[in-house]
């Protein structure tokens, strides 16, 4: 089976790495001509390509494997020698898995989150839209998704929050039920700031507002999702324009007060505001939590959702490995169905090409006014040649390299006796 995927993940390659690696939306389908033709080999060709992974699915007859990792390293300007030992390459049984688990979120980040779903159908999308989709990666796509619904519907796996970022969102979400108008700060420009940024972005948020002790960090972050900078000692004449409120900075002392949020309330009418406070030590005072129309959520309040539902999630797994393995089984067999019907379809033609070649020459002759016992008997004795042929063949090779299994597949398939 000559299904491959070849990539790097989250598991295997730091964040920078993948940062020099990731294709964007924009490049995705002129990368899908550029490998096609840097991989001449390489009949069909999707690339899903995510803050968390980049990968090749492929088809092909030949080992092309290393020369896809080739061409990624040539398309990114990245030497090969430097994210070599990053990568993995999956074929046949494995890549079905694979495929099936990344699409299920079972191989995310955030065990299984509902955004790499959305991400499989657009790689493969692209990837028809390019022309560079065919048969095998259509079956492999279409098992894929099937297994992905089955286990989001069945296992609810992905329902729960599993990360402090996915917690905060989720949280947030029980206040405002969509965030396209939601105006959004965030307190600080590390890591977990960012993740809650994608995620909110991924949810439709676009109003944000990024405060930072060194400005070139929240500007830089600020390019990255379009979004507006002030400065931390603007924040007590800012907080009331905001109804969500994300903080992580690493500061001794908090950057929120009480205060501040009380008079920010009072300015907003009491407009609900979501705050969460992932500061270790803390970057909102805890009595915050005790004004009315502020819903605060610290990272020992999300870290016990976090842990609930971990245990919940570790159960589902099981269950949802289970239906990874069903789907895989279920797609094999098709398969199988559709190689031989394509091979059923070839024999028909074969034996129809010859049945035309011979009715062709009987044909002529008849016209060339031979009499016509002599032309049908030529035709029986022509047509009887041509299909015998190769049988014949494959039974005097069989009968001197002593194979015994394919002489008695032959004896099967013809009905003969010894």
């Amino acid at each position: 089976m000559p299904i491959l995927i070849v990539g790097l993940n989250h598991e295997t390659t730091p964040l920078d790495m993948r940062g020099r690696l990731t294709i964007s939306n924009d490049d995705l389908q002129s990368a899908l001509h550029d490998v096609q033709k840097y991989v001449p080999d390489l009949a069909e060709a999707a690339i899903l390509s995510t803050c968390n992974r980049v990968e090749v699915h492929g088809f092909s007859h030949s080992g092309v494997a290393e020369t896809i990792l080739n061409w990624l390293a040539e398309y990114k300007d990245v030497p090969l020698s430097e994210f070599r030992g990053s990568t993995y390459q999956h074929e046949a049984r494995a890549a079905a898995t694979h495929a099936m688990r990344v699409a299920a979120g079972l191989d995310s980040q955030i065990l299984g989150e509902p955004q790499i779903q959305g991400q499989f159908k657009v790689a493969y999308r692209n990837a028809r839209e390019c022309e560079t989709l065919g048969s095998e990666l259509n079956l492999l796509e279409d098992f894929a998704l099937q297994t992905a619904k089955r286990i989001r519907t069945e296992t609810q796996i992905g329902s729960e929050p599993v990360s402090v970022a996915y917690a905060t969102i989720t949280m947030a979400k029980q206040i405002f039920a969509h965030f396209n108008e939601a105006q959004i700060l965030l307190i600080g420009a590390g890591s977990n700031i960012r993740l809650i940024a994608e995620y909110l972005r991924n949810e439709g948020a676009t109003h944000f507002t990024i405060a930072n002790r060194t400005r070139a960090n929240a500007e830089h972050l600020a390019d990255s999702i379009s979004a507006s900078v002030i400065e931390m000692s603007e924040l007590s004449n800012e907080l009331s324009k905001y109804d969500i409120i994300v903080s992580s900075t690493g500061s001794a002392e908090p950057v929120v007060t009480t205060a501040m949020l009380e008079q920010a309330t009072k300015m907003r009418r009491h407009r609900a505001m979501f705050v969460a406070d992932l500061g270790v030590p803390r970057d909102v005072e805890a009595a915050s939590g005790n004004l009315d129309d502020v819903y605060l959520y610290t990272v020992d309040d999300l870290s016990k959702i976090i842990t609930q539902n971990l245990a919940k999630r570790q159960e589902l797994m099981s269950v949802a490995n289970r239906m990874v393995a069903e789907g895989v089984t279920c797609y094999i067999q098709k398969r199988r169905i559709q190689l031989e019907s394509t091979l059923l379809a070839n024999y028909r033609t074969q034996v129809d090409t010859i049945r035309q070649m011979v009715l062709d020459s009987a044909t002529k002759k008849l016209d060339a006014g031979e009499p016509p016992v002599e032309v049908l008997t030529k035709l029986a004795h022509d047509l009887s040649n041509q299909l015998a042929h190769k049988p014949t063949i494959s039974i005097r090779q069989a009968s001197a390299t002593g194979n015994e299994a394919f002489l008695n597949l032959l004896k099967d398939i013809y009905e003969l006796e010894n």
